[in-house]
Parts: structure tokens; sequence; C-alpha cells
């Protein structure tokens, strides 16, 4: 890195753009270990966005990223081109979402550009073609093609691909970690006076010396790639068992058109997915996509139209499947996105946002109606309601935790805290009085339920997004330094750890740990806890492992069960590998496959059935007898993270559209 920006230092440019993983996980250690790779003189022109790197483990939520790396998004102008730096990375996961908010900004500012100023985005993650990443990235695509961009500028991926569509060219780059080289694009002119800018790799190779390689010309004038064989019309119709896709177009024939329907069990990378080509009838073009494997519900078709030059223009249509099976009886959307999980009690259900806002819903007779709204910090994990339904307690981001009246949404309390809440509180009994145990950042506290005094605090090993579980004698967490910890329920005194990943180096324990685990205490049993790679089944008074199971649960979150009477384990894995298992063996009960990814949106469990929340908003019913799944819909063609509840008689879930569904199940 210190090879790199002293040979850009030196070439005196007018601006360097970084698409972000400047650290490994966005600590201030890290942050200030990249900062002295850079020449004095060169930090003021460095402009940045941030990766997953910077908000997957990120204990300050973001604070220390912005504090070090400026605002998010922003934009400026350097040689006549108007750049823009988004930021559509999710704390606490790896893919994007860009959001309501962030692309209202964007089509702010791109209205405000000069007419005939090229314009440049950078941001982590690619969008378009095969990358899957962003899930409202047709979104993004539809504004920026309204307006002069030609290039957008994206990391994430660690390979160099240039995609020439809907009038811009998509350049991914290859990761520094990998080799020392950078990117140079420069504004020149062709012969014909028009301007350009031509986008070079240059690598530093042993002995000083220096390889450039043209990557890419893109003009910044006239019609960009794909343009001219923009569709006038697209329509997609559900026939049963088929989409009927049909397409016009204008003054330009393609030469060829494609479709698809876009992959509703893939997540979070290149995901390849044939095309079927459309037949020409004069000047329509037609096919019938296969949909018979599909369930019921809203999924995606893209279009491809291919100019002669071999750039493309994609449009896609969203198409809602018929079919028997569950419903959404209704929807209530909210400001910004559903992150965290929905809590409930009885009738009510309680939903908080990434933007602030936390919603009461009473849910009777097929229907919601909204109780009370409240405002307070950034919620990215579950609003919690007391046993007793009297209280509604919040985690926030903004260093706080509030109790809310249930009723009334009325504040009874709220606590500072020394860092973000990006975890689950746990309202539990210590020696007959009501506590709520909550991780704030790296310390666990223990809070009166009635009042929110601090009865005591411990120091975690490490960063803690998870819940931690109480059994009433012990508290047990597990955290970022692939350890799970025991503390003293009455004293917070800590009892002991168990290592989940034996490592020396703290940035791979926090990657590679039990930091978003969500814990689970069996009665008369063992300590249930997941990390990335196992999940295991812990004495309470020891640790002691007395079981493990391999495979990556911790996201999902292992669900205590009843079946035929004998307490069970039922696994989920990310990508979507599910077992059940005996809670004080670790036998394994049944195993099967779900066929979609699921996380930390997991599954809540009517009697002898859990209904599974895919990430990509697939819902199903899981026998917990058989393992057989079945009545498979799908909600929505957004991400859910948000694990669902049952109330009034429904399934109630959300996602990061801030809509929350709730949907008839008999």
């Amino acid at each position: 890195m210190r090879a790199v920006f002293q040979a850009i230092a030196a070439r005196e440019p007018g601006a360097v753009l970084h698409c972000g993983d400047i650290t490994d996980s966005g600590t201030p250690e890290q942050i200030a270990l990249y900062q002295s790779t850079v020449p004095a003189g060169l930090a003021e022109r460095i402009r940045y966005t941030p990766g997953n790197h910077e908000v997957r483990w990120d204990v300050a939520a973001k604070e220390n990223y912005h504090r070090a790396f400026g605002a998010s998004p922003q934009s400026f102008e350097v040689a006549g081109v108007h750049i823009v730096a988004l930021d559509p990375t999710i704390l606490l996961q790896e893919p994007g979402h860009f959001g309501t908010e962030l692309l209202d900004w964007l089509e702010r500012d791109l209205r405000r550009v000069r007419r005939g100023t090229p314009i440049v985005v950078f941001q982590h993650h690619p969008v378009g073609d095969t990358w899957f990443y962003a899930d409202d990235q047709d979104r993004f695509l539809e504004i920026v093609e309204r307006h002069d961009v030609r290039v957008i500028f994206a990391g994430h991926v660690h390979a160099e691909a240039v995609r020439p569509m809907n009038g811009l060219v998509e350049v991914t780059l290859k990761a520094v970690k990998d080799a020392p080289h950078y990117y140079w694009a420069e504004r020149t002119y062709d012969e014909a006076g028009q301007p350009r800018l031509e986008i070079t790799r240059v690598d530093l190779l042993a002995g000083g010396e220096t390889r450039t390689t043209v990557v890419v010309t893109v003009a910044l004038a006239g019609e960009g790639p794909g343009a001219p064989v923009e569709p006038s019309q697209v329509k997609v119709d559900d026939a049963g068992t088929t989409f009927a896709v049909t397409a016009a177009f204008g003054r330009t024939t393609p030469v060829a058109v494609r479709a698809q329907v876009l992959p509703e069990t893939g997540y979070s990378g290149n995901i390849v997915t044939p095309y079927t080509e459309l037949a020409r009838t004069g000047h329509r073009w037609q096919v019938t996509l296969d949909a018979s494997a599909l369930p019921p519900g809203e999924h995606q078709v893209r279009l491809r139209a291919v100019d002669a030059d071999g750039a493309w223009w994609d449009t896609v249509r969203t198409v809602r499947r018929s079919g028997s099976g569950p419903r959404v009886a209704w929807e209530i959307g909210l400001d910004g996105p559903v992150q965290g999980a929905l809590g409930s009690s009885g009738d009510l259900v309680v939903a908080g946002s990434t933007a602030g806002e936390v919603t009461a819903l009473s849910v009777r007779h097929g229907r919601a109606k909204r109780r009370w709204t409240v405002r307070t910090g950034a919620v990215h994990r579950e609003p919690v309601v007391t046993p007793d339904g009297s209280t509604v307690v919040v985690p926030g981001a903004d260093h706080s935790v509030t109790a809310l009246d249930a009723g009334t949404g009325r504040c009874r309390w709220r606590v500072r805290t020394d860092e973000p809440v990006l975890s689950t509180p746990l309202p539990t009994r210590i020696d007959d009085a009501d506590v709520v145990l909550v991780a704030a950042g790296t310390t666990l506290l223990a809070l009166e339920s009635r009042t929110g005094r601090e009865r005591w605090r411990a120091p975690l090993g490490g960063f803690a997004a998870g819940r931690p579980a109480c059994d009433g004698t012990r508290v047990y967490v597990g955290t970022g330094d692939a350890r799970v910890h025991a503390y003293d329920a009455r004293t917070g005194m800590p009892l002991w750890s168990f290592t989940t990943r034996a490592t020396t180096d703290p940035n791979t324990a926090l990657l590679y740990g039990a930091w978003d685990d969500r814990t689970v205490v069996v009665p008369g049993g063992p300590v249930v806890v997941s990390s990335v790679s196992a999940t295991w089944g812990l004495d309470p008074a020891t640790g002691a492992a007395r079981w493990s199971v391999a495979g990556s649960s911790m996201y999902a979150g292992p669900r205590l069960v009843s079946v035929g009477g004998a307490p069970a384990l039922l696994l989920i894995q990310e990508r979507g590998a599910t077992q059940l298992v005996d809670a004080f063996t670790g036998a394994a009960k049944w195993q099967t496959q779900l066929g979609f990814p699921v996380f930390n949106s997991g599954a809540v469990v009517d009697e002898g059935t859990a209904w599974v929340l895919g990430v990509n908003s697939q819902l199903g019913a899981l026998d917990l007898t058989t393992g057989r799944l079945d009545r498979l819909v799908r909600l929505g063609t957004g991400y859910s993270f948000a694990t669902p509840v049952l109330a009034g008689g429904q399934i109630v879930t959300a996602d990061l559209a801030g809509r929350v569904r709730g949907v008839d199940i008999d």
C-alpha cells in the first residue's frame, strides 16, 4: 500500500477514489495503520466510500469510519467530471441496500449537475449483470439511467471486469491486497475532439518498473453503451406455469433479445443464470419462461437487449405468480429498513427501523392497526417486549437503551451507553427482580426493568451483536474474541469462557467468532452457542463442551423447540442446510435442505411447524417431526434479515424496504 500511494502521489492526481474495504474490520488501530501508508499531501485528495469490512463487525456503528474518512454519501467535481461517492453498505451485514433515503439523495444530487457534465459514481458493491449484492440495485440503475452517468467504479469482488450496459460502463477493480497496482482515469479527447475517460491499470513490478494496461476508454459525450437498444415497452405476465414476456423497440433493432427469471435463491454473490432468446414477430419480441418450479408470490424477470457492439440494456420487471398457500393479508410501511427481528407479545407486534422509527401494531382479526409510533436512535436489532407485555425495550445505535410503554409508546426511561447498542436486549429475572441484560458494544449491562438503573456492568472479551441468555444463576454471551463468556447473574463477575476458534489473531477471532450468537439455555440441559463454524452444547457450570455440530448456524440462531414432548434444537445454516438435533446430546433427528439462504431472519414456531423466513423473503412451513418443507411463498423481492413473529393467527414479517406484512397461513 505504501508503494502504491507513493506512485500515485508522484503523478499528482486531482482526486483519488477509494472503493472501500480500507481495513479488515474497521477498528481504530487498523484505520491508523492504513493512514500511516498515505504520503503527506495526498491524504486531502483521497475520497472514500466504505466497504463491508468497515461495517460488518463495526462496534462503533460506523462512527470510526466517518471520523476518519468523512461524510457518506458525498459528491464533488474534478476536471469537469461530477463524481459521486455512494454508500449502500449495511451495518452488520455483507451485501448492500441503497434504500429510499440514499436514492432520494442521489436523485437530488444528479438533478443539480450542469447539463453536459459527465458523471462518475464510485461505491463498494458492483451492480447489474451477474452481480447480486444490493437487493434494490434495479431502482438505483433506473435513477442513473435518467442522468449522464458514464462510469461506475466498484470493488468488493477482487476482480477486474468491464460491463458496458444501460448507457454506462461499470468497472470492477482488482484488490490491492493481492498485488501492488492502481487504476488511473484521465480525461482525454478523441480524433474528433470529443471528451473521453481513458482508464488504465498500472502494475508496480519488482525493481521499480511499471506496466500500464488500458482497461477501457469511455466516451463522455453522445449516447452511452446500450442506450440505442433501450426498449420502448417491456411486459411480463403470469400465465400459470410460465411467464409471458413481450418487448418492443424504437429506432434501433437489437441483434438479440434475451430474458431470464432472476434467481430467488441466490444471495450476495456472482450468480450466473441462463437466458432464453426471444423470437421476433414484426416489431415485437416474445418468449415464455418456465415458472413451474417457482413458489407463488413475487418474482423478477430481466430482459436484455444486445446492441451490435456487444453493449446491452437490461430492464427488470416484477411479476406475481399465482398459486395456493400463504398469502399477504396486509402491509404497512416504516420509514427506513427493518433490519432487526420483530418483537411481539400477544397481538402486539413491534418493529424498529434503521431510520429510528419504532412502530407498534395491534394484529387482530386478520388486520393490523398502528398503536403508536415514536422516534429513537437507529435500530439494528430486535425491540423486545418484556414478559408481562408492559414494556418495549429498544436497542439504539445512538448509544442508548430505551424503555417504552407498550400501550402508549411513552418513554419510561432511557439509558445512555458508552458504545452503540447493536444487540438484542434480554428481559429476565434475577433474584426475584426484573432485569434487562444487553450488550452495548464491548460491555454487558444489567439494568433494572422498572427504572433502567444499572445493577452491574461487565467488560466483554469482544464486540457482541447477538443476544445473551440467562438461567437466573449465570449470564451467557458470545463475543468477537472467539469466545463465549459466563458471568454471575447477581454480580457480573466472570465465571468461565469457552473458545469457539483457536487463534492468537484478534482480527480472525472477530471475523470468525461468536459475535452474532443468540445464546439458548436448555432447561436442565446445556447452554447452546454458535459461531460461523459450529454449534456447541456447553455445561452451564463449567463451560465444558458436551457436544458439537458442524456448520454455520449462528446467523439464523439455534431455536429451542419441543418435538414429541422432548426438547430439540432447530439448526438452520446460512445457505439452507437444516437439521433437528437432540437438545441434550446433539444427535441428529433429521436433516434437510431448504433450498434458500437464511441470514438472521430465522424461524418462528407454531406448535409442530417452524415457519422459516429466507433472506430473499421466502416463507415456508417446516414440519418439525419430518423435516418436510411445504406451503412455500415468496413475499417480496428484497432482503429480509428480521426474524418473523406469530400474532393474531398470522405470521408477521419485515424487510429492508421497511415493509411489515401480515401473512395468512391457514
